[in-house]
């Protein structure tokens, strides 16, 4: 049965939450009772051109400096700024930061290059996101386009194609873990004279698109329906619904997972102090970060759409330019965060001096076992910098001059035996997959929801 009594369900979480008061294990007893692991593929990018920015303007103004993503388990997509002369263009537009971005298709294990391609990109934003079976979507201004590195159309543009064109300012975009699904939040561009504070006078188009790989290679865009919004928001989502957080008392919240058929699926609750966030992991998966006691979100629980809550435990520090990818036929998902020497107390915008580095953890989805964890340098706002491949058994990572290969183990009998009974639960939902999706959340999303 998929529903379970939500009271039965809190009171268990609330039991795991009771344990952790017990010593936390701190992440330098961690680091002192294991040896730093070593990966099982470096490659030098120097080589390559590739210089990584260190500045610590471009780490606060949050500038996208360079990604390394897998397009399948022996090929990896690596871009970064390309230092190089600026020529002027009758494109360019008051405000401007031109620069150009370097794409190279990098082959395993030997590190060669295999093709590479060159995009001049006008602002430091994010512009490049991984879409499934080796895909991806490149943004260049307020235009997408998707890009297959490995195949035969288009092989010295990596495969771009032409999605959508807009001269909308992009406040937001998110997928669904199975990148099955993009909501894109746009905004009317500024006008001369017009004031940046006034928000009123620039709604937020909020436009679901379904995404698929047609027979020929191309990435197809279905409109799943537009909502108007005062202000960009955030939503935990997959192709068939949205998780609601609700409130139920002080340190009580439920998870109610909404199909966008119109069915509500009450699910576990978590105890937190704080009102938690939420982010899938798989279409049958989500983790959730909470507080124990003030605002600091170093509670971590992990739960699926069987109304199961599977684990919970503490973190050392609470999450700070938080990343994540993940792996949604295994289960597996990598967080990254960002470490500093002070608490922040609600702040994102720690001094240069006050970070100490970025750590990237490997869970598993059934228990929450960490399985690998390392740093990445230089530290950069964005995602981007790691890369988890979509069988779950390696991890790449940028680390100064270098991209590390970690190797993870393999997937126990029981983390595959628990993801296939979570992905029989979706079987129902599915055809929710087809539906008006904007449509769908004005009729289920309460108002007061904080998303």
């Amino acid at each position: 049965m998929l529903l379970t009594g939500r009271t039965h369900t809190r009171l268990f979480v609330a039991a795991v939450a009771t344990l952790l008061c017990l010593p936390a294990l701190r992440a330098e007893d961690v680091t002192a009772a294991k040896p730093a692991p070593t990966p099982a593929i470096t490659l030098p990018l120097d080589i390559m051109g590739y210089r990584p920015i260190t500045s610590s303007a471009s780490l606060r103004a949050g500038y996208t400096n360079a990604t390394i993503n897998f397009i399948d388990s022996k090929h990896l997509l690596l871009t970064y700024t390309a230092k190089k002369l600026i020529p002027r263009s009758a494109e360019q537009r008051e405000g401007d930061d031109d620069h150009f971005v370097r794409a190279v298709v990098i082959s395993l294990p030997d590190g060669k290059v295999l093709r590479e391609a060159e995009w001049r990109v006008h602002d430091r934003a994010s512009y490049l996101w991984p879409l499934a079976n080796g895909h991806f979507l490149l943004r260049i201004r307020g235009d997408f386009y998707s890009l297959d590195p490995l195949g035969s159309f288009n092989k010295e543009h990596l495969g771009q194609r032409t999605l959508l064109e807009s001269d909308d300012e992009l406040q937001a975009l998110e997928f669904s873990p199975e990148r099955d699904l993009m909501l894109v939040e746009t905004s009317p561009p500024l006008k001369i004279g017009d004031d940046p504070a006034e928000a009123k006078d620039r709604p937020v188009s909020a436009t679901f698109y379904r995404l698929a790989v047609d027979e020929t290679g191309a990435v197809r865009l279905g409109n799943r329906g537009r909502a108007i919004s005062k202000d960009p928001f955030s939503l935990a989502f997959t192709s068939m619904g949205v998780l609601q957080t609700v409130r139920e008392d002080r340190t009580h919240w439920g998870f109610d997972f909404h199909t966008f058929a119109g069915k509500n699926i009450e699910l576990a609750g978590f105890t937190s102090t704080c009102r938690p966030r939420s982010i899938f992991v798989s279409d049958a998966e989500f983790y959730a970060y909470g507080c124990r006691g003030g605002e600091d979100r170093k509670l971590m629980g992990g739960f699926n759409l069987l109304a199961e809550a599977k684990w919970v435990f503490t973190t050392d520090d609470a999450p700070l330019w938080l990343s994540v990818d993940m792996a949604p036929d295994t289960g597996r998902f990598a967080v990254r965060n960002t470490l500093t020497t002070v608490g922040m107390q609600g702040s994102d915008r720690p001094d240069a001096d006050e970070i100490r580095g970025q750590e990237i953890r490997v869970y598993s989805g059934r228990a929450g076992e960490e399985l690998l964890r390392v740093t990445s340098s230089p530290v950069q706002r964005p995602g981007g910098n790691f890369a988890l491949s979509s069988d779950g058994l390696q991890l790449a990572v940028l680390n100064g001059l270098h991209v590390e290969i970690y190797r993870l183990p393999p997937l126990s009998p029981a983390d595959v035996k628990l993801h296939e009974r979570e992905r029989d639960a979706l079987v129902p939902m599915r055809p929710s997959a087809d539906l008006n999706v904007a449509a769908a959340l004005t009729r289920t999303v309460a108002p007061s929801d904080d998303h």
